[in-house]
C-alpha cells in the first residue's frame, strides 16, 4: 500500500469517526431533551459529562482529518 493510498485510507476512517461523533452528541441532546423532567440529576449530569466526551472526540477528529489533508497535499 502505497503512502497516498494508507493516507486516503486514515482519512476515511476519521471522517467516519467525526461522523459518528456527530450522531452521538445528537442522539445524547435529544436524550436529554426528552428526559430531563424524568431522570435523576445525576444520569443527567453522567449525560452532560458524556455529551462533552463526545464533544472532544468530534473536534478532535476534525482536527486530525485537517492534519492528514495537509499531508496528502505536501505528499502529492
Amino acid at each position: 500500500m502505497s503512502k497516498l493510498d494508507r493516507l486516503k485510507a486514515e482519512i476515511s476512517f476519521h471522517e467516519k469517526m467525526f461522523f459518528t461523533a456527530i450522531a452521538m452528541i445528537l442522539g445524547l441532546l435529544g436524550w436529554a431533551a426528552n428526559n430531563y423532567l424524568i431522570v435523576s440529576a445525576v444520569v443527567l449530569f453522567l449525560s452532560m459529562i458524556g455529551l462533552i466526551g463526545v464533544v472532544g472526540f468530534g473536534v478532535w477528529n476534525y482536527k486530525k482529518i485537517k492534519q492528514l489533508l495537509e499531508r496528502l497535499e505536501n505528499a502529492e
